[in-house]
């Protein structure tokens, strides 16, 4: 009786401590795309991709979904507003592909060399030093998947990689489904652009100025009294507020107090810019290599704040500009931060890809790291970060490092 009595005790203080823990906030772990409910007032998620399968909820019309998988008719989906995984009917949820267009609301385009008798190399990455996976002559079709410094991720028929911007032709022409609208920020900030139609555990692919304007792919209905539309900004695809767009270019916007998610990144530590000599300049990068874009260029001394610290690549914030980018570490005083940072791998109970190149469709697996390892940081970024894992050098995606 007083063993009976003691378990029941044990019980009712786990259950207790259990209902103190508070909700996960949204964890995009796993997701590829998200699309919104359509066509349904109340769309099921159900425990299995069927409709026999236990009922764990339901989405009113607009609401996001995140997309992980398919099953059939279905879609493996993670719902932000209830926290919930599961699977839903893929007749009710709309992509930016299904409401028309190319895939994910991308355009086409063909190659297109200086010279007819000249071919293009299809490259791994966005990198003149990647591995050419092919080599394609002048009139050979293809569709944009993303755009970054200069390069644009295509899809062949044959193969999926990168072409410089040089040699190729975007055919013209908004997608079917879509429409145009502006940036409008109310302090003339620049406004991010996300990787996740929300604010809590989005990351932040790049910003964009006032009056840049913006194709509108799908908009989704206000969650947490913010609506987020998902965009395409100058071949870039991500999700934006919608409060910081316009119909029209034009106009002023009244000032407000600032918004989570604006121009103001969060920091730790400083950067002094430490060049071997006071004649030279450090150029600060879009991204974290030597062939991106140089945003600006600055003499020793000059301060920065730290984002996110790597051995090889730093990105970093300059307060007085408003500029953000990379610098290489090696010519940085850092203070506050380590010059040999580290991260640990959280992916539930399995492990993550070590992979050859920042992308799931053309890379190679080096190694599975299991959650709970720890790597060295190279170079930071915000959907891919370049990391050491013993003595090995990769990408994984940066939202299973903590």
């Amino acid at each position: 009786m007083k063993k009976r009595k003691l378990l029941l005790a044990l019980l009712a203080a786990v259950l207790l401590l259990a209902a103190a823990i508070p909700v996960q906030a949204e964890s995009y772990a796993g997701v590829y795309d998200f699309g919104i409910v359509s066509g349904a007032s109340g769309l099921n998620l159900r425990a299995g991709p069927s409709a026999n399968d236990a009922w764990l909820g339901s989405a009113s019309e607009g609401t996001w979904i995140g997309i992980m998988g398919e099953s059939g008719n279905w879609y493996r989906v993670y719902v932000p507003s209830l926290n919930q995984y599961g699977y839903m009917s893929k007749t009710y949820i709309k992509t930016s592909a299904s409401s028309g267009g190319s895939p994910s609301g991308y355009t086409t385009g063909v190659v297109n060399n200086p010279k007819a008798t000249q071919f293009l190399n299809l490259r791994q990455y966005p990198s003149l030093d990647a591995p050419v996976l092919g080599i394609y002559y002048n009139g050979s079709a293809f569709t944009v998947l993303s755009f970054i410094d200069g390069w644009y991720q295509v899809q062949l028929p044959d193969n999926v990689g990168y072409f410089r911007q040089e040699y190729v032709r975007i055919n013209g022409g908004t997608p079917s489904g879509s429409s145009t609208a502006y940036i409008r920020t109310r302090n003339g900030g620049k406004l991010n652009l996300r990787t996740a139609p929300s604010y809590n555990g989005s990351g932040i692919i790049a910003q964009y100025a006032n009056g840049t304007q913006v194709t509108v792919l799908l908009r989704g209905r206000a969650v947490s009294g913010s609506t987020f539309y998902k965009v395409r900004i100058q071949g870039t695809t991500g999700y934006v507020d919608a409060a910081f767009l316009s119909s029209t270019g034009g106009g002023t916007v009244t000032p407000a107090p600032y918004q989570p998610g604006g121009a103001t990144p969060a920091t730790r530590g400083t950067a002094v810019v430490n060049n071997p000599r006071s004649s030279q300049y450090l150029n600060l990068r879009s991204q974290p290599s030597t062939s991106a874009k140089v945003i600006a260029q600055y003499r020793n001394g000059i301060r920065f704040q730290v984002i996110e610290p790597g051995e090889t690549w730093c990105k970093v914030y300059g307060a007085a500009s408003g500029n953000i980018g990379y610098m290489m570490t090696r010519y940085l005083k850092l203070s506050g931060v380590s010059a040999h940072p580290t991260k640990v791998v959280q992916n539930g109970n399995t492990f993550v890809n070590l992979r050859s190149a920042p992308n799931q469709s053309s890379s190679r697996i080096y190694d599975r790291v299991y959650s709970g390892s720890v790597v060295t940081v190279l170079s930071p970024g915000d959907v891919w970060t370049q990391v050491r894992y013993g003595s090995t050098t990769g990408y994984m995606m940066t939202q299973f490092l903590h």
